[in-house]
């Protein structure tokens, strides 16, 4: 009976090491495959020059926004089909006054100011926005972030395609200090370009970005924004192949974001996002029986599954571990693969990961605190500059 209880352990722990590592690993493989070796099957145009509306959702931004404003004038697009609007959520700062600014020395970009008498969150001045627009294509971005000068290009030839109803791009990580907390972000955002571009070859993606975030106006005007989850990336996203199109990551769209560099923010804005993600999955879980596209039956139930199902297996495999070391000193022989920089970034990027989408599911299940934005000090001490 001891013999049996003692093998019984090694079995629970060999089963949730196999689930936790195993299917998560072979779909990464698989999209990184895809990604690199698979053609787009999208009709791409490097002409396609619609008129566009960039939308800047802004809130005490005075230290950003003629950064920001200064980089879409820099972008290589024609200024006459080009317009911006910033829908400001009473801030109390210089913001608006910045912006006028801006706007009265650059009057080759048409611009409006929506200003908002409280703040209603990022979803609704997106909708407000929407109301407001002259183009035919929805830009989002932030006033933190940077877009390459090709990337708004790059991103609008695959938008040709009358199939494709959103693109977004890719990030390229900045941080005022190179820490450990970085360069897990760095490894995390390198698995997670190869996820969303093969999706995106398959089909469509779960997640994408909304600092460079592309919408058809003609579907927007039908669907709107989901005002019930704080984000404007993923839900767009699911809703995109809710309604027959496709969602996706471009692979040559790119653009610049900063990244905490401690532990406490980083896992404070990793915590929001995993319960907007959260949120947003279980809302649109149905899609999953909806149709028989690859994204319906392959993509979102593997992206449902390492979001929400596998790290709860982390927990229990981590407890086990700890258990099984003491039981058998001799797998301490593998710890010096840890001091191997790759391996251990990868450990530590799905470790925290998966602790994450733990804590964010948990508060979202007990509604321990409503999901709000708020600034990051570490990221606009640099984004200022």
């Amino acid at each position: 009976m001891k013999l049996e209880n003692k093998m019984l352990l090694e079995l629970i722990w060999l089963i949730l090491l196999g689930i936790n590592i195993i299917p998560f690993g072979l779909y990464i493989l698989y999209m990184k495959r895809i990604a690199k070796n698979k053609p787009w099957n999208i009709k791409i145009n490097c002409d396609y020059e619609p008129a566009v509306s960039v939308i800047i959702p802004t809130y005490e931004e005075e230290t950003t926004i003629r950064r920001k404003l200064d980089n879409i004038a820099e972008v290589c697009y024609p200024k006459e089909k080009m317009e911006i609007i910033i829908v400001d959520g009473a801030s109390r700062d210089r913001t608006v006054d910045l912006a006028q600014e801006w706007s009265m020395e650059h009057p080759e970009i048409k611009m409006q100011i929506i200003f908002q008498t409280e703040r209603r969150g990022m979803v609704n001045a997106l909708n407000q926005g929407l109301k407001h627009m002259r183009g035919d294509v929805f830009v989002k971005t932030d006033s933190d972030c940077l877009w390459l000068k090709d990337s708004l290009k790059n991103a609008l030839k695959y938008m040709a395609d009358p199939q494709v109803g959103s693109v977004a791009g890719l990030h390229i990580i900045e941080a005022s200090r190179e820490t450990s907390s970085v360069k897990t972000e760095r490894t995390y955002r390198e698995f997670y370009k190869w996820l969303r571009i093969g999706e995106s070859k398959l089909y469509s993606t779960v997640l994408y970005e909304g600092e460079l975030m592309l919408v058809k106006r003609e579907i927007l005007d039908k669907i709107g924004f989901d005002e019930e989850i704080g984000a404007d990336d993923v839900p767009t996203a699911l809703r995109m192949a809710g309604q027959g199109y496709r969602a996706i990551t471009a692979e040559d769209a790119y653009f610049i974001e900063q990244t905490p560099y401690t532990w406490t923010e980083k896992f404070r804005q990793k915590t929001r996002r995993a319960r907007h993600v959260f949120q947003a999955l279980w809302k649109y879980k149905y899609l999953i029986y909806k149709e028989k596209t690859a994204f319906h039956k392959l993509i979102l139930p593997f992206e449902t599954y390492i979001y929400v199902i596998n790290p709860f297996v982390t927990i229990p495999l981590a407890i086990l571990s700890v258990a099984m070391v003491a039981r058998y000193p001799w797998l301490l022989l593998f710890a010096p693969f840890l001091l191997i920089s790759r391996v251990r970034e990868m450990f530590v990027t799905h470790f925290v990961n998966n602790l994450t989408m733990v804590l964010a599911t948990l508060m979202e299940v007990r509604g321990k605190e409503k999901v709000t934005w708020r600034k990051i000090g570490e990221i606009r001490e640099h984004a200022s500059l």
